[in-house]
Parts: C-alpha cells; sequence; structure tokens
C-alpha cells in the first residue's frame, strides 16, 4: 500500500474517533441537559400534586405562632408524601414584614429560623407559579445536603387561616445522573456504532481520493520533468540549428566572402555574391523562424492574428501536409500574457494533433464568448481519443496545458472519442489583475 494511501487511512481513522469523541460529549451534555429538564418538570409535578392535596387544609390553620395541634396535624397531612419518598422533606414559610420565617417543618431544628423578604419570588408565588430551584449550598440548607441524596426545592404560595401569606416549600429527590446513565446506555451504543458505520462506508471515498491525490501528484512531477527535459531538447535543438544552419552558412559566406576578392572577372563576382546573398537570405528566414518560436509577435507587443499568424507559418515548415485554418473574432484584444499563452497553447495542441491524431485539417477558433473571456478552440478531424484514460508516460502535454491554463484562472475542456476528432476549448480572461503573477510554466509539445 503506498505511503500517501496508508496517510490516508490513519486521517480518516483519526477523524472517526475525533468525531466520535465530539459527537459522544455532545450526546451526554445534551442528555444531562434533557435529564435537568425532566428533574424540574417532575419537581414540579410533585409539588403541584402535594398542593392540590394539602395546601386547602394547611389554610384552615394560622401560624402566629402555631399551636402544638395545628403543627400535629399539618406534618399527619404531609407525611404520607415523605413516608413514600415523593417528598424529602417540608417546611412551611411565614412572611414577617421584610424577613420569612419556618414555622412548621419536619425537621424540629429549624423552625424559628428566619432569612430575607425575596419579592420576586413573592411575585411569582402570587401569580399562581409553582417555582422549583437547585437546592444552595449554604447554611440554611445544611440538613438537607446532609441527607445525600440530589434535591429539588419547590415553592408553593397559599394564605392561613388569617389571610397572612404562606410559602410551601417542597424538597423533591430526583437522581438527574441515574437518568443520564440509563439514556446514555440506549443511545450512546446507537450513536457510536452508526458513526462506525458511516465512516466504514466512506473509506472507499477516502482511498479514492488518496489514489486521485496521489495521480495528481505523480502528473504534476511528470509534467516539471517533462517541462525540464523540454527545455533541455529545445535548448539542444537550438544549439544543433545554429550549428548546422547558421554558423555553417556564414563560415561558407565568409570563404565565399574571400573567394570573391581574389576572383577579377565580373561574372565570377556575380555568381559568388549571388550565393553568399542566398546564404544570408536562408539564414535570415531562419533565425525569424526561432525568433517567432521565441517571441511570438516579434519583440513588440503582440496581438491575436498576428500571433496566429506566425502559428501558421511554423506550421507550413513544419507539418505542410495537414491543413492549418484560422479564425479570429474579437470585440476586444487580450492581454499582451494572454496572446502569449495563448500562442503556447495553441502550438502545443497543434503540435499533439499533427503528432497523435493524425488529422487531415486543423483548425483554431478564437472568439469573445463575455466581454471579459477570451477562448481558443482547436479542433481536429483525426482518430481522437478517451480523455477518461490516463495518458501514457512522456504524454503530458494536454496536463501541462491544462496547469498552464489553470494558473492563470482559465479553463480547460477537452472533447474526443475514438475515430471523431478532438476539441479543445480554453477560456482565459481577456485582462488579468496586476497581483496575478503566474509561474514560468510553459506549454511545450510532447
Amino acid at each position: 500500500m503506498r505511503h500517501a494511501v496508508r496517510r490516508a487511512l490513519v486521517r480518516h481513522a483519526v477523524l472517526t474517533a475525533v468525531v466520535t469523541a465530539v459527537l459522544s460529549g455532545i450526546t451526554v451534555g445534551g442528555l444531562w441537559l434533557f435529564a435537568n429538564g425532566e428533574a424540574h418538570r417532575t419537581a414540579r409535578d410533585v409539588s403541584g400534586r402535594v398542593a392540590t392535596a394539602v395546601v386547602v387544609a394547611l389554610a384552615e390553620h394560622h401560624y402566629d405562632p402555631v399551636d402544638p395541634t395545628s403543627r400535629d396535624d399539618v406534618l399527619a397531612g404531609l407525611a404520607p408524601f415523605i413516608d413514600s419518598g415523593m417528598l424529602a422533606r417540608v417546611k412551611i414559610w411565614r412572611v414577617v414584614g421584610e424577613q420569612v420565617q419556618v414555622v412548621v417543618s419536619d425537621e424540629p431544628r429549624i423552625e424559628g429560623e428566619r432569612r430575607r423578604f425575596d419579592a420576586d419570588l413573592a411575585r411569582r408565588l402570587d401569580a399562581g407559579e409553582i417555582v422549583v430551584l437547585e437546592v444552595p449550598d449554604d447554611p440554611e440548607h445544611r440538613y438537607e445536603r446532609a441527607d445525600g441524596r440530589t434535591l429539588l426545592e419547590a415553592f408553593v404560595g397559599f394564605r392561613d387561616a388569617w389571610g397572612v401569606p404562606m410559602r410551601l416549600e417542597v424538597y423533591v429527590p430526583v437522581d438527574t445522573a441515574a437518568t443520564v446513565r440509563s439514556a446514555m446506555a440506549d443511545l450512546l451504543p446507537l450513536v457510536i456504532g452508526s458513526l462506525l458505520v458511516l465512516a466504514a462506508a466512506t473509506v472507499p471515498i477516502t482511498l479514492s481520493l488518496a489514489r486521485r491525490v496521489e495521480r495528481d501528484q505523480r502528473e504534476r512531477q511528470a509534467v516539471l520533468h517533462y517541462g525540464l527535459a523540454a527545455s533541455e531538447r529545445e535548448r539542444r535543438r537550438l544549439a544543433q540549428v545554429l550549428h548546422d544552419g547558421v554558423v555553417q552558412d556564414l563560415a561558407g559566406t565568409g570563404l565565399l566572402l574571400d573567394a570573391l576578392l581574389l576572383d577579377e572577372t565580373a561574372d565570377g563576382r556575380r555568381e559568388l555574391l549571388g550565393r553568399a546573398h542566398g546564404l544570408v537570405e536562408r539564414d535570415v528566414g531562419l533565425l525569424r523562424g526561432l525568433l517567432t518560436e521565441l517571441a511570438p509577435g516579434g519583440l513588440g507587443t503582440p496581438d491575436v492574428r498576428t500571433s496566429l499568424h506566425d502559428l501558421a507559418t511554423e506550421h507550413e515548415r513544419t507539418a505542410a501536409d495537414v491543413a492549418l485554418e484560422t479564425d479570429v473574432r474579437l470585440t476586444d484584444e487580450p492581454d499582451a500574457r494572454i496572446v502569449t499563452l495563448l500562442h503556447r497553447i495553441g502550438r502545443e495542441l497543434l503540435r499533439n494533433a499533427v503528432r497523435h491524431g493524425a488529422p487531415g485539417v486543423v483548425r483554431i477558433d478564437v472568439d469573445t464568448p463575455r466581454a471579459d473571456h477570451v477562448r481558443m478552440t482547436v479542433t481536429d478531424d483525426g482518430c481522437g481519443f478517451d480523455p477518461s484514460l490516463t495518458p501514457a508516460d512522456g504524454h503530458v502535454g494536454l496536463r501541462l496545458v491544462t496547469l498552464a491554463v489553470e494558473e492563470y484562472g482559465g479553463t480547460l475542456v477537452v472533447r474526443s472519442a475514438p475515430g471523431a476528432g478532438t476539441v479543445v476549448e480554453t477560456t482565459l480572461p481577456v485582462r488579468l489583475p496586476a497581483a496575478v503573477t503566474p509561474g514560468q510554466t510553459d506549454a511545450r509539445g510532447s
């Protein structure tokens, strides 16, 4: 197994573990919030049932002060709820000015204790609301805390026989942790199992993406090596052209000029001058051809029509048996860098068509599909190919063109099929932002 695939599988496993841990934590947190809400609803329901059962009886007594008989009757009415475990403790508070005082409790040691009057709690109770709160950790609740159970306190308001505002406070035992544990036992295996199934199902996708990334990396490396090799081949070709052509012709011209100095007859000099003139003309044409390849449009500012004309001239010298047709319909001349890239792309696609497609005719159309884009379409009637297949080693010219087009913010679309010819459509922006500095990718022939 390749290193990239192993690395992708490790990342997939780590990501699965992280997602599982995060979702498990979220699930536990959600269950805790749900269980806490359910505990408050349970406390509210229990206190409501207790109030319905005992508040009428509580309102028949007065508590300033409470006599022993009334106290016994009140606790006797609340005892069944405490004995059954529905309630852990009860307190009855009486409003005394700016304070409230415990007048009855099943824990007699706290009877008589006072605390500050809570106006907000009084407003809610007077409106008929049952108020459920967490039991605070303070001296007032020292006996409730000593119980060891998780309790919620619920307040119900009523008035005694003399119309004095009273508060019935009941402590309802809840077990939020047990509720969470029970829900986790049912839900977490489902969540974790679903994630693991999903992770296993997406392993093929991960492997496919990893192989695609690895293939793209190999292609880029091949393109890099190809570009270096093509550059070296181009330098060798130029050196050979100059050595075998220009240098030899110039040397021959020098010998002709020497002979011209020695020949005293007019006919002999005329012949020697004609031969020297022919050699110079041939070298000038050769150098102009090289200049066209190296700098489309000459040394001035290139335009699309001149660029295609130079391309056609070059094509006539190298593949005159394949007809080349060109058509330019532009509403705006592109940037010089775009023109140069179009020339190189056209040359590369033309060479590919001639070398690999064996066409009779190649057509290059340049137009403006949108105001801010220029499009070059290269069409040939050759043998075609399957674009979905990986190109053979050494045939990366089309990939090189694609990278160059993408580097300039353009798109390249290939439409071809075996025996149906090939259409390559390249779209580029007419203008390049000043900040865009494309790399040195060069679209040379494959």
